[in-house]
């Protein structure tokens, strides 16, 4: 009778075990998505990997299992390695050369806290070739409230001659529906090619405006003038120019209305991350 009992004590574990399992549901940390795409990528971009880790933090996040090699030659592209969180970035020493591919690479080596390892992960791109406008967002204002933007910010393929950004027909322009002007102050960070428009009154949620860039920006690496609608030339001096509206869920960032030199912001895939290179 008691081996019966011991049997059927045994038999019932098992059958809990099964139906509640034996803990949280662990899988391997893995890649999410990435801030770039595979074509006219921009030369000064910091890599972003966003990835999912149940157990944090990772190890084993360095030189030796991210890499950028520029092909065909198979070149490693020099640049700093960081990880923080859910994020691991690779920042080049130096803006990546026009008109080159180049692949990125996140190898094996790399583990959570509990030892699994991360998923490995390889995408090849190549960069643009000519200066251009390649994303328009906006940039979070932490002290105002969420229906108010104090910053728009400005994302070009590659570095440019701030002493052009400036407001003015030919250099950037920004008119709500009523033709008004918004004026603004304007910070250019170098290093990721990036100008910010800090307004002094916050652009209205769900309010059409209408931004213009260039033609009359030039490029700091070469001298070249803006390519505004993307048609691989200069001399028609067409500038960047779409209506958008701001939606009112931050997250998703700008709707672009009515394109009207075809010079829509730099498409983002659902499987890739925004751009958030600046933060």
């Amino acid at each position: 009778m008691k081996i019966c009992y011991i049997l059927k004590l045994f038999i019932l574990s098992l059958a809990i075990v099964s139906t509640i399992g034996c803990g949280p549901k662990e899988h391997n940390p893995y890649p999410k998505c990435l801030n770039f795409g595979i074509s006219n990528v921009r030369r000064n971009i910091s890599l972003r990997l966003s990835v999912d880790v149940p157990r944090q933090p990772l190890d084993g996040v360095g030189d030796e299992t991210v890499k950028l090699i520029q092909l065909p030659a198979g070149n490693s592209v020099s640049g700093t390695v960081l990880y923080g969180g859910e994020r691991i970035v690779f920042i080049p020493d130096n803006p990546l050369e026009d008109s080159t591919e180049y692949r990125f690479e996140v190898l094996d080596g790399i583990t959570d806290a509990s030892g699994k390892l991360m998923e490995t992960i390889s995408q090849e791109f190549i960069t643009g070739s000519v200066l251009q406008v390649y994303y328009v967002d906006l940039l979070r204002n932490y002290d105002s409230t969420l229906d108010e933007v104090y910053s728009l910010a400005i994302y070009f393929s590659e570095g440019v001659n701030p002493d052009n950004l400036i407001f003015g027909e030919g250099n950037i322009t920004i008119y709500d529906d009523m033709s008004i002007a918004q004026f603004f102050s304007l910070t250019y960070y170098d290093e990721v090619a990036l100008a910010v428009l800090n307004f002094s009154y916050p652009l209205e949620m769900d309010k059409q405006y209408t931004i213009r860039v260039g033609p009359y920006i030039y490029s700091s690496a070469d001298g070249e003038m803006l390519d505004g609608d993307r048609d691989g030339a200069t001399v028609d001096c067409d500038a960047f120019e779409v209506r958008f509206t701001y939606n009112k869920s931050l997250s998703e960032g700008i709707t672009v209305g009515d394109s009207l030199t075809f010079a829509q912001p730099y498409i983002e895939s659902n499987s890739r991350c925004f751009l958030w290179e600046f933060d």
